[in-house]
């Protein structure tokens, strides 16, 4: 695992395999800032050079509506993570925006929009589902774009493997489409162990418009399913 992504998760014990599966925890989050600055060599922060009114990528910028709200304290196995670290590079398929620019593992082929939802996992034979229901209530799936213009863009593992141990899923607004006002649904589950030791770490960032908020998730056992709300 990426060392810099083990840094980040919580310090509680990691000891006792819970055999009950978990309670899905419900948690209403709005979305926090990610500090736009990079440190540039000589120690001088730098700020990206965005056109008014458009991020990093072109696309134009949509505010959310509220500040970010803790995860409750009955949600135990989703903690808050800083939504970006100011690098000077982008580490690709850790589902983290490492240079601080907006966007969420630019430059490594994986397309992204002003709506996104990405989470990635080291573990490469686990089943990890990433489900997001749009405020219009549609499942967004692979392949298919939605009447909100959402599209999840592969489904990891793969029945043969196709991610080649990569595992990332990404649901992204395609081309310029205005993005969907209201409440997303995200639900992350594992499906199947297929041979490895659970707990699985996930990691999971969101962005909405010039927002973003980023999480690391722990799912105990098979079947064991997190859920968060985010709001635009």
């Amino acid at each position: 695992m990426n060392p810099g992504r083990r840094a980040r998760r919580w310090s509680h014990a990691r000891c006792g395999r819970s055999r009950v599966r978990q309670r899905s925890a419900l948690l209403l989050l709005a979305l926090g800032g990610c500090r736009p600055a990079l440190q540039a060599q000589g120690g001088e922060s730098t700020p990206p050079a965005n056109p008014p009114g458009r991020d990093s990528a072109g696309n134009p910028v949509v505010e959310a509506l509220a500040s970010p709200v803790p995860p409750a304290p009955d949600a135990p196995q989703i903690r808050a993570l800083e939504p970006c670290i100011p690098a000077n590079y982008e580490i690709c398929f850790n589902a983290l925006d490492d240079n601080c620019n907006g966007a969420i593992d630019e430059g490594c082929g994986t397309p992204g929009g002003v709506v996104q939802f990405m989470i990635a996992w080291d573990t490469p034979r686990a089943d990890v589902d990433l489900n997001v229901t749009d405020p219009n209530g549609e499942l967004i799936e692979a392949g298919r774009i939605s009447q909100s213009g959402l599209i999840k863009g592969r489904d990891c593992p793969g029945r043969r493997q196709e991610c080649g141990g990569v595992n990332l899923e990404n649901v992204f607004l395609e081309g310029s489409k205005a993005p969907t006002r209201g409440t997303y649904r995200l639900a992350i589950s594992l499906e199947k162990l297929n041979g490895e030791e659970p707990p699985i770490w996930v990691t999971l960032s969101s962005r909405l418009g010039a927002k973003q908020y980023a999480y690391e998730i722990r799912l105990n056992e098979a079947e064991d399913e997190q859920r968060l709300e985010l709001g635009l």
